[in-house]
């Protein structure tokens, strides 16, 4: 399985972390920057990758709102108290520099007062800029000009910079500077992150997905889907799964069942966000259809969730498609200006409950839902479901029996439409 890494910083450390790099299975792929405030057009470029891994704290937090739209697996390599420890000794040591005479930026302000704390150094006389957290796009500047100014004022001697286009900067000032070292150490560990949170992101994408899709199945729509146009829509369903490396089985002339990926579904919506195909079937014709998607760790759990997709869906009434996560989070409408994503809700997890303890289908469960509440009477007969859910009355008394066994219907009266003849068992649900 190769995990395909960004590797988004300068050229120095990009190539650090390619050297540092022994595992078979990544393929690392630079993107060099001269400036962190460039990251974040680099994080389009390095889209089609599975981990994104910064070299520093700076251009993963510039792109951070990116990160998180897009829902990046997205790390850094860290800035903290050993690199500052190693650094520190450095100059310390070898430039002869005290650490009262310097000016440092850090990412944090502790990593540097707790250091010296342990070294009995009081912190608070120096010069510390903390740039944690920044999402504005002038921090290479911000920060040459606060050490520029430390040294001109005679504050400091020396500048220990966490960010290489910082001292690119002081470089050319002829301001005496020195890089953060960063350990061999932090970089190996930063590494191993990524494979061990990429195997797992790949494993996940290679989950079960199951798409059910559903033609407005009531009459009317039957009567106005001519061939021509019934042969276009399959067509697009053909295209669309093709796309998604996925199969497509047609169950009747309304209603088509999808088999692919998690991954899948993933790549062709855009990290759930779009839907395209929708587009295209409203300007093809206006009969609704319906999409629920469903993820699963097996076959009948991505069925199932798949289901409770396509219910979402069909209470949208016009096209829509709906997928519902393995941890059972509900994302849709897709290709709508703002998609939404909530928590399975309390009637999905008694749709769940009932087809466990009756042994009915998720599907037959969400159809007689569905049919109760397009009736008036709550009181129906085997006939009426049968003819509902168009299956024999046999198959339709069958799934009453399980429910009644269960506790989940009750038979509440009785009816003899004919003279002759038994009379005919009228159910309700309690459901």
């Amino acid at each position: 399985m190769e995990i395909r890494v960004a590797v988004i910083g300068t050229k120095n450390m990009v190539q650090k972390v390619i050297s540092s790099n022994t595992h078979e299975q990544v393929q690392i792929r630079p993107y060099v920057y001269d400036r962190p405030e460039y990251s974040e057009q680099l994080i389009d470029e390095a889209i089609n990758n599975d981990v994104f891994l910064f070299t520093g704290p700076i251009p993963f937090f510039l792109g951070k709102q990116k990160i998180e739209e897009r829902g990046l697996l997205a790390m850094y390599i860290p800035t903290d108290e050993l690199a500052f420890s190693v650094s520190l000794n450095y100059v310390t040591h070898h430039r002869k520099i005290p650490p009262t005479r310097l000016s440092i930026d850090i990412p944090r302000r502790e990593i540097v007062t707790n250091i010296l704390s342990e070294l009995s150094i009081e912190p608070e006389n120096i010069f510390i800029k903390e740039f944690i957290y920044t999402d504005h796009h002038f921090i290479t500047k911000e920060m040459v000009a606060f050490h520029q100014h430390n040294w001109e004022s005679g504050n400091v001697d020396f500048v220990l910079t966490s960010v290489q286009s910082v001292f690119d900067e002081l470089q050319k000032k002829n301001i005496p500077s020195f890089r953060v070292i960063i350990p061999h150490k932090n970089i190996l560990d930063t590494l191993q992150r990524a494979v061990t949170e990429g195997e797992l992101l790949l494993s996940k994408k290679s989950q079960i997905a199951t798409g059910i899709i559903e033609i407005n199945a009531d009459q009317q729509g039957k009567e106005v889907l001519d061939e021509q146009v019934w042969n276009q829509m399959q067509g697009l369903l053909m295209d669309f799964s093709q796309k998604m490396n996925a199969s497509l089985k047609m169950i009747d002339r309304h209603t088509f069942i999808m088999y692919g990926t998690k991954g899948g579904i993933q790549q062709i919506t855009e990290d759930y966000r779009v839907f395209p195909l929708i587009d295209q079937l409203v300007r093809l014709h206006h009969t609704p259809i319906h999409f629920g998607f469903g993820f699963g760790l097996t076959a009948v759990e991505a069925e199932e969730h798949a289901h409770i997709g396509l219910y979402h869906a069909k209470k949208m009434g016009e096209h829509a498609a709906f997928i519902v996560t393995e941890d059972k989070q509900v994302i849709g409408p897709l290709n709508k200006s703002v998609t939404k994503t909530f928590q399975l809700q309390s009637q999905d997890d008694q749709t769940l409950m009932i087809a466990k303890k009756t042994g009915v289908s998720v599907s037959a469960i969400t159809k007689m839902m569905n049919f109760i509440d397009l009736r008036q009477n709550q009181i129906f007969s085997a006939n009426d479901l049968a003819n509902y859910l168009q299956v024999s009355k046999r198959t339709s008394e069958r799934l009453l029996k399980k429910l009644v066994d269960s506790q989940f219907a009750e038979i509440s009266g009785e009816e003899q439409p004919y003279h002759k003849g038994r009379p005919r068992a009228l159910y309700k649900l309690l459901i």
